[in-house]
């Protein structure tokens, strides 16, 4: 039987569910993201959108098409929380904070990041013993000094 995972937002008004196993669990660096979420990294899980369901307030629920990026933002309009991203190839990106904090505060161990990825992009360096790869999810790795 596949994982099913329960995110919802602050206010409780939309809630989400995720089944199965993500595509990608890691730190994303990329500059789309940066720039969608206006953070340094985003620690993120991502599964096919057919994966995360919205299970309640999907009329409420609102979703910004970034004029430039092929990305958009679903967020609780009454709250403010964002719930996912939707990438470029259609992944729905949900925030690893946001699957601990709906999860008594604990990251659930299998959605840990397992690397980092674009960190060719980075902006801040991270110390960490996890792999870093350069221009995605696979192939080179960052190679420091």
């Amino acid at each position: 039987m596949p994982e099913t995972y329960k995110v919802h937002c602050t206010c409780a008004a939309v809630e989400l569910t995720i089944t199965g196993a993500p595509i990608v669990h890691a730190h994303c660096h990329c500059m789309d993201c940066r720039e969608l979420l206006n953070l340094p990294y985003c620690p993120v899980a991502a599964w096919s959108a057919s994966q995360v369901v919205v299970s309640r307030g999907a009329k409420s629920l609102v979703e910004y098409q970034h004029p430039k990026l092929g990305m958009r933002r679903a967020f609780c309009p009454r709250c403010g929380e964002v719930l996912y991203n939707t990438n470029a190839m259609g992944w729905r990106v949900v925030s690893q904070l946001l699957l601990a904090k709906c999860n008594r505060g604990v990251l659930p161990a299998e959605l840990a990041p397992d690397k980092h990825f674009f960190y060719e992009q980075r902006v801040v360096d991270v110390h960490d013993h996890l792999p870093k790869y350069l221009r995605g999810s696979s192939g080179p790795l960052f190679e420091p000094d």
